[in-house]
Order: C-alpha cells, then sequence, then structure tokens
C-alpha cells in the first residue's frame, strides 16, 4: 500500500475509534447489571425478510442463545412494553437485574402478546429506575421494530441516560430507515452501539453481539485482556516466529492490504463447542491465548462480517487474517454557501438493497461501509441532499454533501408560555393558499429549511401571533413574536347547598368583537384562560340543568383579571311516600312550560335556577302535580303520595 494511502488509512482510522469510543464509560471494578427491554407493540407479530417466523420469535431465540454464553453471575433484568393495554403508558418491569437464571429471565416472553403501542422513551425512563446504583457499568439493551409512536422526547431521555453513566444499545428489527433517524441520538448519546438487523442471521448475531458488548463489565464470558498495544490505532506488531500458542487476529479492508488499526468485534471459540465464545471484545487486532487445538473466528462491524478456523499448535503463534471486503468513507455535510460543517446534521447511509448500514447525527462522520453502491444522504429538518458512492474495497472516499440551508429561531413575548409554533409557505393547492411545513413545541423553537419566504404562527389556545419571514442560504434568523393578550382567572360563588360543587361547574368564553374567533369551553372549575385583548362574555353553567350566570369582561393586554361568577342556585329533593307503586316519572317545567328535569327514582335531587317550577310525579295510576318557589341557597324537600 502506498505511503500516502496509509497515511490517509491510519487518519480516518483514528477518526472512526474517536466516533466509535468518545462516550463510552470506563468498566467499574464491579460487575454491572443489564436490563433487556422487549418490544410489545403489534407490529412485532410480522415476519421479516426470508422467514415465516415472527420478529417476536426470532429475538426471543436469539435472546435465549445469547444469554446462555453470558456467566450465572451476570445481573440481567427484563421490562416489556406495549404488551397488557397497549396504550402509551403501558410499561412492565418484570424482572429487576439479578443474578442470570435463563428460564426464569425467558418464562414471561414465552406468553408475551405485542398488541399495542410503543411508548420507549417511558420504557427506557422507567427501566433505567430499575439498575442499581451500587457499583459497575449499567446497561440498556433495546429490542425494537418501529420508532417511538407516543411522541415524547426520545433525544432527551438520552441525555438523561448519558447523565446517569447508563449507556444503552439499540437492536432494531428491519426498522424503516426514516424511524432509525429518530433513535440515532439514544445510542450516540449514551456511547452505545446501534444495530438494524434485517433477516434472521443478522438478529441472532447482532442480539448476541450487544448482549457480549456487557459481558466483560458483568462477570460474563472470559474475555481476556487485550495489551494496550494490541488496541493501539497503529499496525500490529510482526508475528513472532516461536512463542506460547496464541490467536494473532488481522482484519483487511482487501487482500494484500495493510490490517485496519481500528476497533472491531472480534469471538473465539472451539471448533468443538462453536456456541461458547472464550473471547469476546471489542478491539483492533488483538491477540488471544489459547491451549493448542482448533477455532472458529469471528469479526464483525455491523454489516461487515468475516468467519474462518485456525489450528495453534504447541510452541506456534497463528495469525488469523480475516478479509472483510470492505472500503472507507469520510463523509461531511458542509453548508452550500459558507463550507461549515453542519454539527446537527444526521448522516445515513443504506446499500444498493436499501439495508442502512450507518445513521448518524453529527454532520461529520467515517464508516467502514461493504464494497458496492450505497446511497449516503444528509439531512437538516426539512433540507435533504443524497449522493450515490460506489465504495471499492480498500481504498478511501471522501464524500461532500452540501445542504442549502436556512435556520429560523423563534421565541414569543407577551405571555406565551407554551406556544405551538408553526411554519407555513404559499402553495396554491393548499385549503387558504398555504401548506403548513413544520411544527415544534420547543421554547424556542428551531427549523432548518430551504430558502425562502415563510409565514410563521406562534398559537397558545386563542392566542397567536403571525409574522412573515424571508430567510436566505446559510442565514440564521431570529424572531421574537409578540402578542396582545391577557389572563382572565375564572372562579364560581355558590350558595351553600351541600356536597362538593368544582364537578358540576363549566364555562363558556365568547369574543364580542370578533365573531371569527372560537367559543372557549373548559370544565376546570378554576381555570386562568390566556386571550387576546378584547371584549368577552363569560357564561357560567353549575350542574346540567338551567344553573346560569352570564357576565361581560374586556380583557387588556399584559393584565391578570379576576372574574367570580356568582349563582343563584337552589337545591330540590323528591321523595315519593307510601305504600302502593314505587315505579315513578318525575317531571320539572319552567315558567315557559319547558321540561328542564327528569328522573325515575323514588327519591331524587335536582340543584336548580331560582325561580318558579311545576313539578309532576306519575305512576302507574296516579299523577300529582305541584307548583313550588325555589329562593337562591334554598334547599327543599317535596314529599308526594302514591297512596
Amino acid at each position: 500500500m502506498p505511503k500516502l494511502h496509509r497515511c490517509l488509512w491510519g487518519a480516518l482510522a483514528l477518526a472512526l475509534s474517536v466516533v466509535s469510543t468518545s462516550h463510552k464509560p470506563a468498566l467499574a471494578a464491579e460487575p454491572g447489571s443489564l436490563m433487556v427491554i422487549v418490544d410489545g407493540s403489534g407490529s412485532m407479530w410480522g415476519p421479516i425478510e426470508g422467514v415465516r417466523q415472527t420478529k417476536l420469535v426470532l429475538a426471543r431465540e436469539a435472546l435465549r442463545r445469547g444469554l446462555g454464553k453470558m456467566s450465572p453471575q451476570a445481573r440481567v433484568g427484563l421490562t416489556l412494553f406495549g404488551h397488557r393495554r397497549g396504550d402509551c403508558s403501558d410499561v412492565e418491569v418484570v424482572r429487576t437485574p439479578e443474578l442470570l437464571d435463563v428460564p426464569n429471565l425467558m418464562g414471561p416472553l414465552e406468553q408475551f402478546n405485542p398488541r399495542g403501542r410503543g411508548p420507549i422513551t417511558l420504557v427506557l425512563r422507567e427501566a433505567a429506575k430499575s439498575l442499581p446504583r451500587d457499583a459497575g457499568p449499567r446497561t440498556l439493551l433495546l429490542i425494537h421494530d418501529d420508532a417511538d409512536n407516543c411522541q415524547p422526547d426520545l433525544c432527551a431521555a438520552a441525555a438523561e441516560l448519558r447523565a446517569e453513566g447508563i449507556t444503552a444499545h439499540v437492536v432494531g428489527l428491519n426498522v424503516k430507515t426514516e424511524d432509525m433517524a429518530k433513535m440515532v441520538c439514544l445510542p450516540q448519546a449514551t456511547g452505545g452501539r446501534h444495530f438494524n438487523a434485517q433477516n434472521a442471521e443478522q438478529i441472532a448475531a447482532y442480539v448476541e453481539e450487544a448482549l457480549l458488548l456487557t459481558a466483560s463489565g458483568m462477570g460474563g464470558i472470559e474475555a481476556r485482556p487485550v495489551s494496550p498495544a494490541t488496541t493501539a490505532i497503529v499496525p500490529p506488531s510482526p508475528l513472532p516466529a516461536s512463542g506460547p500458542p496464541a490467536l494473532h487476529l488481522r482484519a483487511l479492508p482487501a487482500p494484500n492490504a495493510e490490517p485496519l488499526g481500528i476497533p472491531l468485534y472480534w469471538t473465539v471459540a472451539a471448533e468443538a463447542q462453536p456456541d461458547l465464545p472464550i473471547f469476546g471484545a471489542r478491539a483492533a487486532n488483538p491477540t488471544v491465548p489459547v491451549a493448542p487445538g482448533r477455532y472458529v473466528v469471528e469479526v464483525r462491524d455491523g454489516p461487515l462480517s468475516a468467519k474462518q478456523t485456525a489450528e495453534v499448535r504447541d510452541n506456534r503463534p497463528a495469525t488469523v487474517t480475516m478479509v472483510l471486503n470492505a472500503g472507507m468513507a469520510r463523509i461531511r455535510v458542509p453548508t452550500r454557501k459558507a463550507g461549515e460543517v453542519l454539527a446537527d446534521a444526521l448522516i445515513t447511509v443504506a446499500d444498493a438493497n436499501g439495508t442502512l448500514m450507518l445513521a448518524t447525527k453529527t454532520g461529520e462522520a467515517t464508516a467502514l461501509l461493504p464494497a458496492g453502491r450505497h446511497l449516503v444522504r444528509a439531512e437538516l429538518g426539512f433540507v435533504r441532499a443524497e449522493q450515490t458512492v460506489t465504495i471499492t474495497a480498500g481504498r478511501l472516499f471522501a464524500v461532500d454533501i452540501p445542504l442549502n440551508a436556512a435556520r429560523l429561531q423563534l421565541t414569543t413575548a407577551g405571555g406565551l408560555q407554551a406556544p405551538i409554533f408553526s411554519v407555513f409557505e404559499d402553495d396554491p393547492d393548499a385549503a387558504g393558499g398555504r401548506r403548513e411545513v413544520a411544527r415544534s413545541a420547543a421554547q424556542p423553537a428551531e427549523f432548518a429549511l430551504p430558502p425562502g419566504t415563510y409565514y410563521v404562527v406562534a398559537r397558545q389556545g386563542a392566542v397567536e401571533a403571525r409574522e412573515r419571514l424571508a430567510v436566505g442560504p446559510g442565514e440564521v434568523v431570529r424572531r421574537t413574536l409578540t402578542v396582545a393578550a391577557g389572563s382572565l382567572a375564572l372562579s364560581t360563588k355558590l350558595p351553600a347547598l351541600g356536597g362538593a360543587a368544582d364537578a358540576y361547574i363549566s364555562y363558556t368564553v365568547t369574543r364580542l368583537d370578533n365573531t371569527a374567533q372560537d367559543a372557549i369551553t373548559t370544565s376546570q372549575p378554576t381555570p386562568t384562560l390566556l386571550l387576546p385583548s378584547g371584549r368577552y362574555r363569560v357564561e357560567g353553567r353549575y350542574g346540567l340543568m338551567n344553573v346560569r350566570a352570564v357576565r361581560d369582561i374586556e380583557i387588556k393586554a399584559g393584565q391578570i383579571q379576576q372574574l367570580v361568577i356568582e349563582h343563584e342556585a337552589a337545591s330540590v329533593r323528591l321523595r315519593l311516600v307510601g305504600s302502593g307503586p314505587t315505579d315513578v316519572s318525575w317531571v320539572i317545567r319552567d315558567q315557559a312550560g319547558k321540561a328542564i328535569w327528569t328522573g325515575a327514582h323514588t327519591e331524587a335531587v335536582a340543584s336548580l335556577q331560582a325561580g318558579r317550577y311545576l313539578v309532576r310525579a306519575e305512576t302507574r295510576n296516579k299523577r300529582d302535580e305541584r307548583s313550588v318557589e325555589l329562593r337562591a341557597g334554598e334547599a327543599k324537600l317535596l314529599e308526594f303520595s302514591v297512596d
């Protein structure tokens, strides 16, 4: 390999190593703990390419095999979600981390019945609470087939896990590219690995690799220590002519190329027991001391893998050279105007079959990729670009995908505490001639958009602010949207009628000087409403009958106004007495003859506006009517005889 070529490989290898390890927490001396999280959304019953078995069955069997290769001293727990009620709060910690008992741990998965939605963010938080804080590294392993469809902020949860020192590995089961992009921040923030299995073989391999990644810190497989010299980003030392029996493992991107100096995942197992690894670690060109014999060696890095059998003899170290048939790509996402790297841009790489090779939200990445055609895509908000690249084994490629992006940063003033920001653009085919292109509940809100003219709206309840903005290539436009609004604090004053009145209170607020504004209705007993400046009519109701009061008020910008609704309410209790038939029909009519209340119990209570009413009781053989006048605050008893 030419000297310049070797230097470039070394530089890119170093960059890839930094990306792979910069967030990786240090291993503690004490055994750690692992919480396995399994998706219970209904889509887990679906099949995966090439087999009839469901994703659930394949994941379950992969877990069974992988856990069987771990030491009984490992502390492993199990959390499930979406399998009981199927709603966005359906999370169950089935087993807290304890000494590994595979049959006990797998038992709940035998009865597992995926049925509902996927509250991934919630399950991560709940599972993390069950990881012991006493000692050792703490790890989550999420096995899922879709993004969080309950819509909370997954990246915020990832930041919380990182602050707690928790690593999260993710194994996706044929997850769509756009949904994989939503999951990137979880392993990236916590220093975990991100896999996306496209077939049954990859499910088995990736689940096992994710489990073994945690094993060395948990009393797992007996991974022999690798000396610093074997993990450094330098070419490995020459094979000694003699010495103790050992396997010197080397990975080459192409035949006759120099070994890769980057950490890859290696496993070594005796040929007689290929499912029981004696070594498993992520390292660069490791040396594994072994007894003389035959061994199965495998190396993996995402979709790349190679496997072969090697023999070690007495006093003869053996070199195992694995050819990955791969090239390396250095990908950058600069701005089209200034050429600066967009550090928060999403980079994805997929092969010709659409299989996701890489997903990272860094704006700059170095990736080892299989030889062949790949689609490299860059995204920032609503700005996207892509490029097809042909990777040749053993070669380096620099891929720049510039984005023509502009940014809008929006905040509010004038009393809006939790606004929803929306961005619209002209579209003659859309209703009203404008189409919504983006929305955010963040404060402040930031949007990455193509250069152009936009209409931005900040809305909270009935209050909104609008503005027309133009943004050019590479520009960052910051704008504070100001609203003329005030607050209206409502409460109700009732006569002492007995019982809890709050459950029967409601309000309707109607704009008087702008009929286009929708009325606001709330059943909160003491709401505080943010309203645009103007004149309003407030109707307060108590109960389900005719108790109502109306008040007019003017809302002024920046002011908080209190309005107490006083009701002239009364209560009437109707009772049927005597020894005759007990089936009764009650009707209460107001002075206009309108029936405002009916009932069919032998004793009933009605809350009514103060006034005069006609009350009728009717049984199978008798009808009785009487007039009653109710005063505010009065509780009156009316008895009707059936004899």
